[in-house]
């Protein structure tokens, strides 16, 4: 029998880089590095002042992160290269859906005392959210898989939708509305609410959205 066909040794196989890196290399991490990836260039055109082209970079960092879980749970992989996986993706929620956000908020405006409290609650509730899921991962109750407290990734969808009701070219940003947003959605990660784990359909539903959301705010451009 070829030995490649064993599961374990087939998951060491394609985690050969980390060998001479730190850390563990698949598919599933590429993605989560790709994630981080298009968060930063998020807030660099968003610096620049291309609001537009930040939100869209911002959208599919949350692709990314959608899709990484995705591919992990069809992936051999060792118990150490989980763990892994597990320990990067929360790093990365953190600084694309916790801090990124964040930074954006603060570009448009949000430099007053309450703005800037608004942003460190915000931030600090990721924080928290992405560390009791990291203890706790995801509750069933014998009838349904759910998430206690909204997840993170949320932002990736919720934020470019409000941007476009708070922000009109040639006008200023409805400040108001985008400070509520990190006051309501920090508060929705902590909150012991249960939110269902998304089936199949998001995974066709949530790409859809970003590509409308791509050409509208391609309009922008």
């Amino acid at each position: 029998m070829n030995n490649e066909s064993h599961p374990a040794l087939r998951a060491r196989s394609g985690d050969r880089a980390g060998r001479i890196l730190l850390g563990h290399f698949d598919l599933a991490t590429i993605l989560t590095l790709a994630g981080i990836a298009l968060s930063i260039l998020a807030v660099l055109f968003t610096a620049s002042g291309s609001l537009a082209a930040g939100v869209i970079f911002f959208m599919y960092a949350g692709i990314c992160d959608l899709f990484d879980g995705f591919v992990a749970r069809r992936t051999i992989r060792t118990q150490e290269q989980a763990d892994f996986g597990l320990q990067i993706d929360s790093m990365a929620d953190m600084a694309a859906f916790g801090v990124a956000p964040a930074i954006i908020g603060f570009q448009l405006g949000l430099n007053s005392p309450v703005g800037v409290m608004a942003l460190v609650f915000y931030v600090c509730c990721a924080a928290m959210r992405l560390a009791y899921f990291n203890v706790h991962g995801i509750t069933d109750d014998g009838k349904r898989h759910y998430y206690t407290g909204l997840p993170v990734t949320y932002a990736a969808l919720v934020f470019p939708v409000l941007l476009l009701f708070a922000i009109t070219p040639n006008e200023p940003p409805l400040l108001w509305l985008v400070q509520s947003h990190f006051w309501v959605l920090g508060a929705l990660f902590v909150l012991r609410i249960p939110v269902p784990k998304p089936g199949g359909i998001f995974y066709v539903v949530f790409p859809l959205v970003a590509i409308v959301l791509t050409v509208v705010w391609g309009i922008r451009l």
